[in-house]
């Protein structure tokens, strides 16, 4: 099986990206467990990237979904943190559908993915007012043409400055090498079950570390349209979601060296006009 079968890189990337889950934010800071965008070419194997992980604790597996209908038959669950995360193979099911309910949903991840989460809610059919908001995390795709032709709007309601976009592609060489694996039988997507802790772990990170991600930060701020803030944030708990995946609570010089490597070739380099930019950098 070649190094390019199953996506290594990327299927690392979720690993951490579903520890963040569990670890011990800061509320201060507006912290927030991450959330991703997958956004690749048709046939690239975004989907099964993520199925991969889709039986583990914690994870709400949706193929299609609607607010109303999280909000009906989930509520409890998410209440109680019995669901942290929403794992959706591929977003375009969900928005594709009338304009009144696409916004819905995605006001929904916009609150549902956010620091201050949803704290009421108010449909035709149901009315709450939550004493405790409900936050969690949210882990979907979107095949690059569709993601080219709703860009503009996910970013106009500040979806996208939300969570990460990470972007991936092959070269002509890479597409021969995977399919000698699929032809010669070499490539399969078994499950991966995480040893997930039980309860959120507090994981220390040393200040001189952190500052070691700030120039990379501003990079991936400057690909999106933004500061780079949020992605200083994002890195950081990447880097403790990485050493929780070690059993450690204690992040440690190569955790960081990793976390820098990983982000600086998949968050945000799917190509944004300016123009998307700016939407993006009035809704952070």
């Amino acid at each position: 099986m070649s190094e390019y079968s199953n996506l290594p890189e990327l299927t690392e990337f979720i690993k951490y990206i579903l520890f963040s889950d569990y670890v011990v934010l800061d509320a201060k800071k507006k912290e927030t467990a991450l959330s991703a965008l997958v956004v690749a070419p048709v046939e690239s194997g975004k989907t099964a990237l993520i199925n991969q992980f889709s039986n583990n604790d914690g994870i709400l597996y949706l193929t299609d979904a609607t607010a109303w209908g999280i909000q009906k038959h989930y509520l409890p669950m998410m209440r109680q943190g019995r669901i942290k995360r929403i794992m959706i193979p591929d977003l375009i099911n969900p928005t594709n559908r009338k304009k009144a309910t696409v916004d819905s949903i995605i006001t929904f991840f916009n609150s549902y993915i956010s620091w201050e989460g949803v704290g009421s809610i108010a449909t035709y059919a149901m009315h709450l007012e939550l004493k405790e908001p409900i936050n969690g995390s949210l882990l979907t795709t979107m095949a690059t043409k569709d993601f080219k032709r709703m860009v503009k709007g996910l970013a106009a309601v500040g979806f996208l400055s939300r969570l990460m976009i990470l972007g991936y592609s092959y070269d002509q060489f890479t597409v021969d090498t995977l399919l000698e694996d699929i032809i010669e039988g070499r490539a399969g997507w078994d499950k991966i079950t995480l040893q997930l802790p039980e309860q959120t772990m507090r994981v220390e990170m040393d200040l001189e570390q952190a500052k070691k991600l700030t120039g990379l930060a501003k990079v991936i701020g400057q690909r999106c349209g933004a500061s780079g803030f949020r992605a200083l944030n994002q890195l950081v708990i990447m880097c403790k979601s990485r050493a929780l995946s070690c059993q450690r609570d204690i992040v440690n010089d190569e955790d960081v060296a990793r976390i820098m490597w990983l982000g600086d070739r998949y968050i945000g380099n799917i190509p944004l006009d300016e123009r998307t930019k700016k939407r993006i950098r009035s809704m952070s």
